[in-house]
């Protein structure tokens, strides 16, 4: 629980260093051009979308307190960009769990597989599958019990593809940026 806490604290202080807010604005940037330009499409309703590399990799380098809050402004920065319907906070809500789940699971830590396949389940099965699906049923007035298994199937589907994806980029990122000198090895 220290642990977690300590993050928290340590991921608030990078808000205070020029440095971090400039790095979470280029990687805030590149999420929203990653989901506007940068989609596989498998067929029918299953695509991946990037931008929850750009995420990860706010949580990874700057914790769970700046992820949360970038990934909240660039929602609202997408629904400004290129809406898809009335705003809804709920869903910004959900970007900016998201981004602090990946911040405590990956902040000063290595990505290893079972690391990267934790934080994807879990992000797949609680925001993207239950969170958004209550979000979906009460907003399009649908029972969330008859949406909800579908929802947790394409995203349980998706889950290898995404993991893989995230580990590599993770992976590679972070020794690129140990090897510059803008992170250090904390494992």
């Amino acid at each position: 629980m220290n642990r977690i806490v300590q993050d928290f604290r340590d991921s608030a202080a990078e808000l205070k260093n020029l440095r971090s807010i400039t790095g979470a604005g280029l990687l805030l940037s590149l999420s929203i051009l990653l989901t506007y330009f940068f989609r596989l499409d498998f067929g029918g309703s299953l695509s991946v979308g990037l931008a929850f590399n750009a995420t990860a990799l706010m949580g990874m380098i700057y914790g769970p307190v700046v992820a949360g809050i970038a990934n909240g402004l660039g929602d609202i920065i997408k629904c400004i960009i290129k809406p898809q319907g009335p705003y809804f906070f709920g869903y910004t809500f959900n970007v900016m769990v998201a981004g602090m789940i990946y911040g405590l699971f990956l902040y000063k830590k290595k990505p290893t597989l079972l690391r990267v396949a934790a934080v994807k389940t879990t992000i797949n099965l609680l925001v993207n599958a239950i969170m958004n699906t209550f979000w979906m049923a009460l907003l399009g007035g649908k029972g969330f019990y008859a949406m909800i298994p579908v929802r947790v199937i394409k995203n349980i589907t998706l889950l290898p593809v995404e993991i893989a994806i995230l580990y590599v980029v993770l992976n590679a990122t972070q020794k690129a940026l140990i090897r510059a000198g803008y992170m250090k090895r904390q494992f």
